[in-house]
């Protein structure tokens, strides 16, 4: 039987080339997404739609993926990464940022308590910002740094049942946005300096997977830039 996974955020971007390697794997998807789906159809992929800053439709996601189990991975990848000064209201920005990263996966995993498959792995994609923190998006980073922090606790709870890891990436993929010039400003803050693409974090995902020793642990992925000088943290998006 196929193994199969739940992968949030999975339609578009990272979850998108996550959700697409699985599948090459012959594993069954169950993708999330929001707004779109970029995901073409196929056989083995069942895509949910669900606004993970609404805890109404958290829960309707929830009552959906009882039904789909049992998992043998699941991997927090939602996201939403909007600077503080942009936020028209702020108890809205705060409570956008926790739910999409802190109370959406909080309230999956405890959906699926009762249908992991054996052996199975969770993964929680948090940030460098975690643990360095930027003052131009203290919200998102204190979300993150729930999302990691609740993360290592369920490495706790789940101990003997699911193994859980975190997974703190970098600089490795940039959106049309990003300019050259800021582009080589971040990549000059990196020790291997250069764009290592999505496929490193689908490496990392693959080891975390399949490594039976390894839980409890935050793994960067960020091309050495956590030890570099620290960064400059007002340069512009």
């Amino acid at each position: 039987m196929a193994k199969r996974i739940f992968i949030t955020g999975g339609g578009r971007r990272l979850g998108r080339t996550l959700s697409e390697h699985y599948l090459a794997q012959g594993w069954q998807v169950v993708a999330h997404y929001n707004t779109r789906s970029e995901l073409e159809a196929h056989p083995n992929l069942t895509s949910v739609k669900a606004d993970l800053s609404d805890v109404r439709d958290i829960e309707k996601l929830c009552n959906e993926l009882q039904a789909l189990g049992p998992f043998d991975a699941v991997i927090h990848n939602a996201s939403c990464f909007v600077p503080d000064a942009a936020a028209a209201d702020l108890p809205e920005h705060i409570a956008m940022h926790q739910n999409v990263h802190v109370t959406a996966p909080v309230m999956i995993t405890e959906a699926l308590k009762e249908t992991w498959a054996e052996a199975a792995c969770m993964i929680s994609i948090s940030d460098i910002y975690a643990d360095i923190p930027n003052q131009r998006f203290a919200v998102y980073c204190a979300a993150k740094a729930g999302l990691q922090n609740w993360s290592l606790s369920m490495a706790q709870r789940l101990a003997g049942r699911v193994r859980v890891n975190v997974i703190q990436p970098g600089p490795v993929q940039f959106l049309p946005e990003h300019d050259e010039a800021y582009r080589q400003r971040v990549l000059s803050q990196s020790l291997i300096g250069e764009e290592l693409g999505y496929g490193a974090i689908v490496s990392a995902c693959d080891y975390l997977l399949s490594a039976r020793a390894v839980t409890g642990t935050v793994m960067r992925v960020d091309g050495g830039r956590f030890v570099t000088n620290r960064y400059d943290q007002t340069f512009s998006s």
